[in-house]
């Protein structure tokens, strides 16, 4: 559509539309402060751009620009004599604060925001942005890069620990004994959960190389936490009362989302009473539009936001039916599932080669 007299209702705004532009720019420089350790270095009080530079190692007047382009972003404050401190609205940069999110803005403006030079590709294709751009889909590339693998276990630790402080809270586990996590990274939900309810064991399932990495660190459930390395596109190879599936589902195309929710199902029938609990987020109001494009560029091929009506569709194309939903204080969906009977000549899961499931990129996170 042209644009006329009639349709205009304001005046253009030149410098929204660079601010856009420079976005990507922001980012860079935030995450670089953050692997610099700036928002702990700056803390409350006004610190001289020279010390910082001096403890940082890098150029006063370049890291001085970079400070000044995060203060117009009100990251920084400055004080007009030189000197710079973190704004207060920013503390959760900070490494020691308790929702620090600061390995998630290096991972933001890393790999992540470098998949969207594949935006195209999604566009037209419906295919990986971040597999055009990095040759690979997101798990195999982390198991190549192993920095940058520790610091998305560490980016998804921080997001997993407001949900699993509202999961505790909403959910009551007194009659439960033992939680297989499927996909569960490097344990942090089921540590927490491990934690609130010390009768509870865990069992955290994930490809070879998470749980490597994870059964290396220290954890407050101790021996009751345990690591299992598996390929759940083939089976789930734990019993438990409770499964929990965690921003696992959207990840992956359907035919996979599938595959994955009917191993599940057979491995719910190997216990009587077990329930599985899948919790995540729902993207159907216009303020969820940005995650949603993400997600179709960084996931695997054919990932898309998830309805509740369409995950409901999903559960009982796997024979799973929701005894309860609820919306977490976390944001984050809960849905409670049991196994159903399958529909009248409805399969169960195919037998699979382990070919097809390294295809597949092997367990979820």
């Amino acid at each position: 559509m042209s644009v006329t007299s009639e349709s205009v209702t304001e005046e253009p705004d030149v410098r929204a539309v660079l601010r856009l532009a420079y976005g990507g720019q922001f980012a860079k420089a935030l995450a670089e402060a953050v692997r610099l350790g700036l928002p702990d270095l700056a803390g409350d009080d006004f610190v001289p751009v020279a010390d910082l530079a001096a403890a940082t190692g890098t150029r006063r007047e370049v890291l001085d620009a970079l400070l000044r382009t995060l203060a117009l972003a009100g990251t920084f404050a400055p004080d007009g004599a030189g000197g710079y401190r973190l704004s207060a609205p920013f503390a959760p940069l900070r490494a020691d604060h308790p929702r620090s999110v600061r390995n998630m803005c290096v991972l933001m403006a890393g790999p992540y925001t470098d998949a969207f030079n594949g935006l195209g590709r999604t566009l037209t294709g419906g295919e990986s942005g971040f597999r055009g751009v990095h040759g690979a889909d997101l798990y195999p590339y982390l198991t190549e890069h192993p920095e940058t693998a520790a610091v998305f276990d560490a980016a998804m630790a921080e997001l997993c620990r407001p949900t699993a402080h509202a999961l505790a809270g909403a959910y009551d586990f007194g009659e439960v004994r033992r939680v297989v996590d499927v996909g569960g990274g490097d344990g942090t939900l089921l540590d927490a959960l491990l934690t609130h309810a010390p009768w509870l064991e865990g069992v955290c399932l994930d490809r070879p190389p998470v749980c490597a990495r994870a059964a290396a660190r220290p954890h407050a459930a101790g021996a009751r936490l345990t690591f299992r390395p598996a390929d759940v596109f083939a089976e789930v190879p734990a019993d438990g009362d409770r499964f929990l599936l965690k921003n696992v589902l959207h990840d992956w195309s359907p035919d996979l989302q599938l595959r994955l929710l009917e191993n599940v199902r057979a491995a719910l029938a190997r216990t009587e009473g077990a329930r599985l609990l899948v919790l995540e987020p729902l993207f159907e109001g216009e303020e969820g539009a940005a995650h949603a494009l993400a997600q179709m560029v960084i996931c695997h091929d054919g990932s898309r936001p998830f309805t509740a009506a369409a995950l409901r569709a999903l559960f009982d194309r796997a024979g799973l039916a929701p005894l309860r939903t609820e919306r977490l204080a976390c944001g984050h969906h809960l849905f409670e599932c049991v196994a159903t009977s399958r529909p009248q000549g409805r399969p169960g899961p195919r037998e699979r080669s382990a070919g097809q499931s390294a295809q597949a990129g092997q367990t979820p996170r």
